[in-house]
């Protein structure tokens, strides 16, 4: 069985760079069962307050960034769509009482992208987008992952993308040495032991019982969390979670990898 997996995609930036995280990324397709059929994929850079499923030929790609290089407004990562797999995301979320409709006009903004490109360069896995909802509780945003569970079966490979650690208050952009404060550590930590345990009680509370959730979550910016919610509901049936990556930029900002499902070994 595939896989579900939470991915950072950090700051636009990334797309062009080449670091240990980047390179963890690229990685990632040789430590996958076998190539997925297909990649569904949550976006934090997605948001709507009901669920929405793309079906699309081929997705354009969104730049909804400004102020980069111009090397990053030049990258088309034109991922073709499977209206199968769209149809059978879209059928699942309804069978499972969750207000869904389909999207056949929004391509792949950066949150989509930027991962989807560093693990398959070529956009040759065929992709279906979806949206995040972070005003939905924790037990709400992990049943929606949870009832696309069966497609982890039929070789589709289920992605979150956000980050674990998002505030725009505590970002150095001078900061480039790996470096990170430390309550940045310790609430990744926390999370950590959370997620290995699958204690999802405490996750539905890790606003109160997390340290620093305030500053690593903020309360108007939850949209780059709740990805790992839905990544970790869609592997509910094989209760496993491991980081496969962590390493941090301007101090706070956390690129991790996290999968999900997959047997003890």
């Amino acid at each position: 069985m595939m896989p579900s997996l939470f991915i950072a995609h950090g700051a636009p930036l990334l797309a062009i760079e080449n670091n240990m995280y980047t390179q963890a990324l690229n990685q990632l397709p040789q430590i996958l069962p076998r190539r997925p059929r297909a990649i569904v994929i949550f976006s934090a850079h997605w948001e709507s307050p009901v669920q929405e499923v793309g079906s699309m030929d081929v997705y354009p790609t969104i730049h909804d960034f400004g102020g980069f290089p111009q090397e990053l407004y030049e990258i088309q990562y034109p991922a073709k769509g499977d209206r199968e797999i769209a149809e059978e995301t879209y059928e699942l979320l309804k069978a499972a009482g969750i207000p869904v409709r389909a999207n056949e006009d929004r391509g792949l903004d950066h949150g989509h992208w930027v991962v989807l490109r560093m693990i398959y360069p070529n956009a040759d896995v065929p992709v279906v987008s979806l949206s995040v909802n972070p005003q939905l509780s924790v037990e709400q945003q992990y049943a929606i992952g949870r009832a696309l569970s069966v497609l982890r079966a039929k070789d589709v490979l289920i992605i979150g993308s956000g980050s674990t650690i998002h505030n725009f208050s505590y970002i150095n952009m001078r900061e480039t040495t790996g470096a990170a404060f430390e309550w940045a550590v310790e609430f990744e930590e926390w999370l950590k032991d959370t997620l290995t345990k699958w204690n999802v009680a405490d996750l539905a509370q890790y606003r109160t019982l997390a340290p620093h959730a305030e500053k690593a979550v903020p309360v108007y910016g939850s949209e780059h969390f709740v990805p790992l919610i839905y990544a970790m509901g869609a592997a509910d049936e094989v209760r496993t979670a491991e980081r496969l990556h962590i390493s941090f930029r301007y101090n706070s900002l956390s690129h991790t990898i996290w999968q999900f499902g997959l047997p003890a070994q």
